[in-house]
């Protein structure tokens, strides 16, 4: 049974699909709270939903930054939590657009991985019976995808969890300096961590979630400047004619279905595919990496909050 007065926390609230996400979740009653790094652009989110009617909380961190996530969750709303939407994510082409994390991480691996596992570990436990996690992964994550090798996305590369985190210094051979490639596989390891999410919490149905190509949201950021326009005015005319071109407002009804539609109960774990339940890739599938993932990330973890 569906608890209507437990909140959602939506990391990467500010823009995009977990922006639209928040507004439907917010105009449906659902307590959001709203996950940014930057202060200005989360209050601005959170008085639109109050404005609106509904109700609304802060939540800023940086998920770069372990130990300012660590202290933003030790001053987290004294609430009950219906799920999360991990969300938050960026594709960091070139290392030095973005440097390396503050802990020494690469920049993808701690944004997309590590902070939001970080939240699982502090907060699931917190999440009512029957509630929902929803992690954002992608189609990329998958070799068979068309489009992502199309858009010259390569195919997701296990390299064990320590090459992943320190990248730059990994063996040639993983072909690491590549960050397209680091994102495509940190959405493969999202998918790692929702399964074995849903190991260890039982009593919470996970969900993988790819909502393909959003042409509507800034996926297209590392592409040449020139170029971002067309796409997007492009990926707005065919996505009614390409299954996997899609528009954030569209996919953001889906997550607010995942997360309020009782037909989506007792699920366990599933890959979701915009509204429908997929198959992952066959490497998506694979418990021993989800596993070394899982106690890897752990362990970085800890060491880098001293505990």
């Amino acid at each position: 049974m569906i608890n209507d007065q437990s909140a959602v926390l939506i990391t990467g609230a500010t823009s995009g699909l977990g922006r639209n996400s928040a507004f439907l979740l917010g105009a449906s009653g659902r307590t959001v709270v709203v996950h940014g790094r930057r202060v200005e652009a989360v209050h601005e989110v959170v008085e639109e939903i109050r404005s609106n009617g509904g109700n609304a909380l802060p939540f800023v961190a940086d998920l770069s930054d372990l130990r300012e996530v660590d202290s933003a969750l030790a001053d987290f709303p004294d609430i009950s939590l219906h799920g999360i939407m991990a969300n938050a994510g960026i594709i960091c082409r070139r290392t030095e657009t973005y440097g390396l994390s503050a802990q020494g991480f690469d920049m993808t691996f701690a944004v997309n991985v590590l902070g939001h596992q970080l939240i699982f570990l502090r907060l699931a436990e917190r999440i009512l019976k029957g509630g929902r996690i929803v992690v954002t992964t992608s189609e990329v994550h998958d070799p068979k995808s068309r489009l992502a090798r199309f858009s010259r996305v390569p195919e997701p590369k296990w390299a064990g969890v320590k090459n992943l985190a320190y990248a730059d210094h990994a063996p040639a051979e993983f072909g690491l300096t590549n960050g397209f490639l680091r994102y495509s596989t940190s959405k493969l390891l999202n998918i790692f961590q929702a399964r074995v999410l849903q190991e260890e919490f039982r009593n919470i149905d996970v969900f993988a979630f790819n909502p393909g190509f959003m042409v509507d949201t800034s996926i297209a950021r590392e592409l040449p400047r020139i170029l971002r326009p067309v796409v997007r005015i492009m990926g707005k005319a065919v996505s009614p004619f390409f299954e996997s071109v899609r528009l954030s407002t569209d996919m953001a009804n889906n997550v607010r279905d995942l997360f309020e539609n009782e037909k989506w109960n007792h699920k366990g774990f599933a890959y979701v595919d915009g509204g429908v339940i997929g198959t992952p890739s066959e490497d998506a599938l694979r418990e021993d990496w989800a596993q070394e993932l899982w106690a890897g990330t752990l362990e970085l973890i800890e060491k880098s909050l001293g505990s």
